[in-house]
């Protein structure tokens, strides 16, 4: 993978990488190539260990939250009363001046996912030429002859309680 070298930098350092850079400087010699991070991560890393005598990465490092443990129930209860609901609805219910990426990701820490309804089902090029050659061969049917057809709203019944569905129980 070309890219791959380049993400890694930005990656953090495990706690062996930073004990190897602090022997290997310790030792005198470079550590940039051998250990396949930036320049900035090993010098980052030997300067932690020069000023605090410690390799351990900072309790607390990193970005900080722009929403309070309130608002993130808020914002997940929203979306749990109007699933339909979009992010900047959910923000307007809210009162909360966030990013909707910010509700997205809210959202998908507490395992919710979008629900976009079908307007109409996905039929593919081929089942489309099949209803279409259905409907051709009976064009011409008369009312008595549709009388005779059962119509069913394509339902899926299951039997049992597989694919995270309930079972229909059959009256025979």
């Amino acid at each position: 993978m070309p890219g791959k070298r380049a993400r890694r930098h930005f990656s953090q350092l495990s706690e062996f990488e930073r004990l190897l850079i602090i022997g290997m400087k310790t030792a005198g010699s470079s550590t940039a190539g051998q250990v396949d991070r930036s320049e900035c991560a090993v010098r980052d890393c030997w300067k932690q260990w020069t000023r605090e005598d410690t390799h351990a990465r900072k309790i607390g490092s990193g970005v900080t939250r722009k929403t309070t443990r309130r608002e993130y129930r808020r914002i997940v209860r929203q979306a749990l009363v109007d699933p339909t609901g979009t992010r900047s609805a959910i923000r307007v219910d809210v009162g909360v001046a966030i990013f909707p990426q910010t509700i997205s990701r809210h959202l998908a820490e507490a395992n919710l996912k979008s629900k976009c309804p079908f307007r109409v089902l996905p039929l593919t090029s081929e089942l489309r030429q099949l209803r279409l050659q259905w409907c051709q061969a009976r064009s011409m049917w008369k009312v008595t002859d549709w009388q005779k057809v059962v119509f069913s709203d394509e339902s899926r019944f299951v039997l049992g309680t597989e694919n995270n569905r309930t079972g229909v129980e059959a009256p025979w």
